[in-house]
């Protein structure tokens, strides 16, 4: 990630973005699915685990696996939001 004067590298900014556009699409995904199959939900957080190991010595460390658990509550808050405005 190169700065120039305080700003991101237009290859910098248009990666961020595609990548945020693939998370809303996956998260959004995942949810339609588990709303028809709630199962699925257990299962991905069997494959992440919980999530809330912080790397050896670093502080800000986020592990592939705490990013798979924080998507998952994602979809379940939604989920359950959208059910009580049924």
């Amino acid at each position: 990630m190169a700065l120039k004067e305080n700003r991101l590298d237009p290859e910098d900014t248009d990666l961020e973005r595609r990548v945020l556009a693939h998370a809303r699409i996956l998260l959004t995904l995942i949810q339609f699915l588990a709303q028809e199959r709630p199962e699925i939900l257990s299962r991905l957080r069997t494959a992440f685990g919980s999530g809330h190991n912080l790397g050896d010595y670093e502080q800000d460390f986020s592990s592939t696996e705490q990013f798979g658990d924080m998507s998952i509550r994602l979809v379940e808050r939604e989920i359950s939001q959208h059910r009580q405005s049924r």
